[in-house]
């Protein structure tokens, strides 16, 4: 069951990688899996059961975050940089330990780091967009210019960012006292002002519910959410492909190789893709 308001009532699915620890420290073997979240659900839904390296990657992405938001805003005060406040309750959530959230504040709040798009082509259509945040940008290129050579890629010939579709996502578990939880989610999406919900997929688990929005949006979703008790377990602003591909299992494995890689690099910030 789900409320839209989007043009053919378009499914947004996602694909994650679950992180494991096999062939290299922290970053090793990270890996598609088929049909279900990005990687963000699938590592915050298995956090309590995380261990250190899992942990270390959940809150460098969280670090990454508030240097983003920050920079974003030119702001590093989280009592007027919403997104910075948001990404640093979910973080506290996750049981990131407060002194590397002040230290990872304290440390860009100064940043001259710039944002920057990256557009890479894959087989049967794929694109892998990259988001990162640098202050040495040629030292980036070349590091992913290597990176998409090893890997027999190519960078897009025109502007494929269009192929996406900018929203906010918020995950959220309704009060245990709402009896008929997944008929009056529909009512405070609507109340909330979310554009969508959906009440069950591959990347929720059972009782919790996945609200859609305008980024810019979230804050004003979230505290209405909060306000019927909803529990808000994840928060994040996403690039959603309009249209899925997909690749053959050879294919498949060697795109996640290429991305894994891509996710070790500092700079990058997140990695979107169109692959079901």
């Amino acid at each position: 069951m789900k409320y839209t308001s989007f043009a053919h009532s378009i499914m947004y699915r996602y694909t994650f990688f679950k992180a494991a620890d096999h062939c290299r420290a922290a970053l090793s073997n990270i890996l598609f899996k088929r049909n279900a979240g990005h990687n963000k659900w699938s590592n915050i839904k298995h956090i309590k059961g995380a261990n250190d390296q899992q942990k270390s990657l959940m809150f460098a992405r969280f670090s990454r975050q508030m240097k983003l938001a920050i920079r974003e805003q030119n702001d590093s005060n989280p009592e007027t940089n919403s997104k910075l406040a948001s990404i640093i309750e979910m973080a506290k959530k996750n049981s990131m330990p407060k002194d590397t959230i002040l230290n990872t504040i304290k440390t860009h709040s100064n940043s001259k780091a710039d944002p920057h798009w990256h557009e890479i082509k894959g087989p049967r259509g794929s694109i892998i967009l990259i988001q990162s945040l640098t202050e040495n940008a040629k030292l980036l290129k070349q590091n992913l210019n290597t990176l998409v050579r090893k890997s027999g890629l190519a960078y897009c010939d025109s502007g494929a960012k269009h192929l996406f579709i900018h929203k906010g996502i918020l995950i959220a578990k309704p009060s245990p006292d709402l009896i008929n939880a997944t008929e009056d989610c529909i009512e405070h999406a609507i109340n909330a002002g979310a554009e969508e919900v959906e009440t069950s997929g591959d990347d929720l688990e059972p009782g919790y519910f996945k609200f859609l929005c305008e980024p810019n949006d979230m804050p004003k979703v979230r505290t209405n959410l909060e306000k019927y008790n909803y529990d808000i377990v994840h928060a994040e602003e996403e690039h959603l492909a309009l249209q899925k591909v997909t690749l053959s299992d050879i294919e498949y494995e060697h795109l996640a190789k290429f991305i894994n890689n891509v996710q070790g690099l500092p700079d990058v910030i997140q990695i979107y893709d169109n692959v079901n």
